[in-house]
């Protein structure tokens, strides 16, 4: 039994975007690295090279894996030259935009792609959000949020999707333990949890009924960081999938609100941990609170807020 492949943080880069969608192309055919060598004709080590998300791969080994998963080799071709683009061009132009994925029409203000009747796929797979809500608290005894999410299925055999969720450390926390509390108020019930990576946490809801395709579902989770545990001075979204619109509030405590807020919205991950203000600060509400609204979010940039300390 191979070794557990290392999830891909997504920083907004095309070598890192293009390696996740390759790897999920990879997951849906259901090959392992040694099959897919076979199927290639290329070695383990320079297919999986092709989705580590560290080098970008050549046009003829990333053709070669999509071929082997019975992928769309034209679409594919086609975003492979514009994470070819993106990643020569000036570095001080705007990003060019990535998705949807070379397989995936559902793009915001699309229809969405709906699987076909006899889809044969188990994995969590034919969904996208059409709106994720969140109401964080921080002015309690210990963080919590609850999260909102109306999804839509594109698939008549929907049961199951992920919940996934990052809960980095606060550069102060020391502690040997590091949780993250979610159990599901609304729209299903949460089974399989895991903690593969210290700040990295998955568990699996199974939904009441089987969606229909073009169905919408709403969810509510309920996050909660452990007492004492301290948490990381931002709250984001970073959509994997379409998510087509984010609200996030932020309730600080009115008595001692943060000295600066600041939106993040359309970032490389890598920008939330640099702790600058990238667009104009925000200030509270009387109350303590702040609110965010997104629209249009690209995958694999980050959208909310961040917060200095008090």
């Amino acid at each position: 039994m191979g070794r557990p492949v290392k999830e891909i943080e997504l920083d907004g880069s095309p070598v890192r975007l293009f390696a996740f969608w390759l790897r999920d192309l990879r997951r849906t055919a259901d090959l392992t690295l040694e099959q897919l060598a076979h199927r290639t004709g290329y070695g383990r080590t320079t297919v999986s090279d092709a989705m580590r998300g560290i080098t970008f791969p050549s046009r003829q080994v990333a053709l070669a894996v999509v071929a082997a998963c019975e992928g769309d080799r034209e679409r594919w071709a086609a975003f492979w030259g514009r994470a070819r683009r993106a990643l020569d061009q000036d570095p001080a132009a705007a990003p060019m935009e990535l998705n949807p994925p070379p397989w995936d029409l559902s793009a915001p203000g699309g229809s969405g792609q709906v699987c076909p009747p006899d889809c044969a796929r188990t994995d969590p797979h034919g969904y996208y959000a059409e709106q994720v809500d969140t109401r964080l608290r921080l002015d309690g005894p210990s963080p919590e949020a609850v999260e909102r999410r109306v999804i839509v299925s594109t698939c008549g055999r929907l049961t199951r999707i992920p919940v996934e969720f990052s809960v980095p450390r606060h550069t102060q926390d020391t502690r040997l333990q590091h949780g993250l509390y979610v159990s599901a108020e609304r729209g299903g019930r949460l089974r399989r949890p895991e903690h593969p990576y210290e700040s990295y946490f998955r568990q699996e809801l199974v939904l009441p009924a089987p969606l229909p395709a073009g169905q919408r579902h709403t969810y509510v989770l309920l996050l909660r960081i452990p007492p004492a545990q301290s948490m990381a001075p931002h709250f984001v979204h970073v959509p994997l999938i379409r998510s087509d619109g984010f609200r996030l509030r932020v309730q600080f405590d009115s008595t001692r609100p943060p000295p600066n807020v600041w939106r993040l919205d359309g970032v490389p991950t890598a920008v939330i941990y640099q702790r600058l203000p990238g667009t104009g600060e925000l200030g509270t509400a009387p109350d303590g609170s702040v609110d965010a609204d997104f629209s249009d979010l690209r995958i694999g940039y980050g959208y909310g807020l961040c917060w200095s300390d008090s």
